[in-house]
């Protein structure tokens, strides 16, 4: 099967309408929540538009959506049939992904300012901050730096999952399965100002769910 321009803007007009239509259904079901709850809602909005983790996992992710493929139609079919093959899209997207892992490796080079191939902890704060907020769970083996093969390690998923796992369990000291504030401050400094747009039923804790809203589709 091959996608025709027609047939991509149908798809990102329809991911446009369910989006709208979800919103205003979930806009619904505040209206008619609880009064006493709205100023909750109030005080977890970070007003920044974005999810927990901003530009994909911990800022790292493929680029993907109708909507870039439209944009880029053309330059996709390049056998010039109007219409795009399956063999046209997926040299089109590994081209975007080898594209975006050598912007990261630039980045990366460009706040490693020791030159020594490795981010430490204030490397991230000073020219990478949203790595920094969630260094812990980029930091696979613990030493307090980041490398480019951690950074790689992030498109597992399944894999960044089990780590974000372990590493809220061992933050969780008193064992009750959540994480206050002092906690999150104690394991993952980076993260602790978002603290409290992350806790989005404003009870003071963070569970696994606050954390696993971090690997929702981005």
């Amino acid at each position: 099967m091959k996608l025709t321009r027609g047939m991509v803007l149908a798809a990102a007009v329809s991911a446009v309408l369910l989006a709208s239509a979800g919103a205003d259904a979930k806009a619904g079901k505040n209206r008619n929540a609880n009064a006493s709850q709205a100023p909750q809602s109030a005080a977890v909005c970070d007003g920044s538009g974005k999810g927990p983790m901003g530009r994909g996992m911990f800022g790292v992710g493929g680029p993907s959506g109708s909507p870039g493929i439209l944009d880029n139609f053309d330059s996709i079919d390049t056998d010039k049939s109007g219409s795009l093959s399956k063999a046209e899209l997926t040299a089109w997207f590994e081209q975007r992904q080898e594209q975006f892992r050598l912007e990261q490796q630039e980045r990366v080079k460009k706040a490693d300012t020791d030159g020594n191939g490795l981010l430490t902890r204030e490397e991230a704060k000073l020219g990478l901050p949203h790595l920094y907020e969630h260094f812990e769970f980029v930091d696979a083996n613990g030493d307090g730096s980041i490398s480019l093969a951690e950074l790689e390690q992030l498109r597992d998923r399944d894999q960044l999952r089990l780590r974000i796992q372990d590493r809220v369990k061992t933050a969780d000291k008193d064992g009750d399965g959540k994480l206050n504030l002092a906690e999150v401050q104690a394991a993952f400094p980076g993260l602790a100002p978002r603290f409290a747009a992350l806790d989005k039923d404003g009870d003071g804790f963070l569970t696994l769910e606050d954390f696993g809203r971090f690997m929702g589709p981005h």
